[in-house]
């Protein structure tokens, strides 16, 4: 079995900075993802090392997540 720290979900809350600062966004968030997928597209990686792709492996640890139930933290 592979064991890997699959946890990647990072979620902020911005309520309090809202209230006491004002803060707001200066552009929406579609707007802003199309600007940030223009520049990836504009700026490519120069240097990609195929190791770090493993396909192959990503495949098992998938197969082995849907395997697991489910669990709460």
């Amino acid at each position: 079995m592979v064991k890997l720290n699959t946890n990647q979900d990072l979620f902020f809350d911005t309520t309090r900075i809202r209230q006491e600062l004002g803060y707001r966004e200066m552009v929406s968030l579609d707007e802003a993802l199309k600007h940030t997928i223009a520049w990836q597209r504009a700026n490519p990686p120069t240097d990609i090392d195929a190791h770090l792709f493993d396909y192959t492996l990503e495949d098992v640890v998938l197969a082995e997540l849907q395997e697991k139930p489910e669990t709460t933290s």
